[in-house]
């Protein structure tokens, strides 16, 4: 299957609900915020929308979605400025077909042109972490939502990235 993934437009907002709801809905851990944090999201003033992006099948046909935001963690003696990863979603009838590794890995070197050097997410370590997460405590990063234990994860996107960078993730007040 031939993939484009492009900095989503206003056209594909509705696809991009439809998907991440219906992707979201079988999942147990899931409080079906997800839409609404996307638009809540959109709404905050260090939103880039060159960090939200869309899979297409075609012109028109969106299949997978992926949002990344900049979120603070916070240490005891400096400060550094991640992205964080939330929602990923695909079609449910399109999973299965390494989209969402394809559509994480656009994500991640949008982040690094960015200028960002690691990505967070709260998610599934067999998905992410044969995708280079690691548990985020590894770097004596901590989470300051609460999350599921083992689901606190961190890709560091440069060698070194994450070096004396520990500290306590704070998120914008449109996650909470």
């Amino acid at each position: 299957m031939s993939l484009s993934f492009e900095t989503i437009q206003p056209a594909d907002y509705e696809q991009v609900d439809q998907i991440v709801k219906s992707a979201f809905a079988a999942i147990e851990e899931s409080d079906g915020d997800e839409v609404p944090l996307i638009h809540r999201l959109r709404a905050t003033y260090d939103y880039q929308p060159s960090l939200e992006v869309v899979a297409k099948t075609d012109l028109t046909t969106v299949v997978g979605h992926g949002l990344l935001t900049p979120v603070t963690v916070r240490g005891s003696r400096h400060n550094a400025t991640i992205v964080a990863l939330a929602p990923l979603a695909v079609a449910p009838d399109q999973q299965g077909q390494a989209i969402g590794s394809q559509l994480l890995s656009e994500l991640e070197t949008r982040a690094r042109l960015a200028g960002f050097t690691a990505v967070s997410v709260v998610g599934d370590m067999n998905f992410y972490g044969s995708r280079g997460y690691v548990m985020a405590e590894d770097f004596s990063i901590h989470n300051s939502l609460p999350v599921p234990m083992g689901s606190n994860l961190i890709k560091p996107l440069t060698a070194g990235a994450l070096a004396h960078v520990g500290g306590m993730i704070e998120y914008p007040a449109s996650f909470k």
